[in-house]
């Protein structure tokens, strides 16, 4: 049988052989227990470890330097103003007034420690029951506060500070009796912003519906009457 293929190149030998010789198909149970011999291979990921690498990298990065970022503050000083006296009503809302006593008796120490000299001050009524005055600061302004509560519960509180910078926003101005204050909203309160002479003036109180509104304009033609604040300085 060597003779007949003596003079065949390797490569004729080859297809020769694969198409001359007989095939025999292996027994099932070979087949079987050569399948259960070769081990399961796990797909490998090439990608995985890098990408899990870098999402942990990314993490930590976020979770060290959130906390030393500034606060993104609104760059006009109107905005930054309601903005402030907005979180010092929130303040008093949640945890009260920083000193329990009750103007007018400590108007005069609280003017020489704000820089506002109230010449006139509004002390309450069958709607507003005064609660306390205190100085505060905001935006870097010194000022004063006095707060009131309303018949329903509402706090009401009344905020004068040097103006300096201050522009009340023509298009949010609102016709209320014979003045024109602004109606500003922030973070769920509203809030009536005017300016006498060199003092901004706010009146704030969570009284932000439509049904509310004519009992907050109210409010504001109350203190605006009876109050009249002055810069001291």
């Amino acid at each position: 049988m060597t003779g007949r293929y003596d003079d065949l190149s390797d490569e004729e030998l080859g297809r020769r052989l694969a198409s001359e010789l007989p095939r025999h198909a292996a027994p099932p149970h070979l087949a079987r227990a050569i399948r259960a011999a070769i081990p399961a291979r796990t797909p490998r990921l090439p990608w995985l470890v890098p990408t899990l690498a870098a999402a942990a990298t990314a993490l930590v990065l976020i979770l060290f330097f959130v906390p030393v970022l500034p606060r993104l503050v609104p760059a006009d000083p109107t905005e930054r103003l309601v903005r402030a006296v907005v979180s010092e009503h929130t303040r008093v809302v949640m945890w009260g007034a920083r000193r329990g006593e009750v103007a007018p008796a400590t108007l005069p120490e609280l003017s020489r420690e704000t820089g506002v000299s109230m010449t006139r001050t509004f002390i309450g009524d069958d709607q507003l029951t005064l609660v306390a005055a205190e100085p505060i600061y905001v935006d870097r302004r010194r000022g004063i506060a006095i707060h009131y509560r309303d018949t329903d519960g509402h706090l009401v509180s009344y905020v004068a500070v040097p103006a300096t910078g201050v522009a009340v926003p023509d298009r949010q101005r609102v016709q209320v009796d014979r003045w024109r204050p602004a109606l500003v909203r922030d973070s769920g309160f509203a809030a009536w912003l005017w300016r006498q002479g060199d003092v901004a003036c706010l009146i704030v109180s969570d009284r932000v519906s439509d049904a509310e509104m004519e009992t907050f304009k109210e409010y504001f033609k109350r203190l605006r009457v009876a109050t009249e604040p002055l810069s001291a300085y």
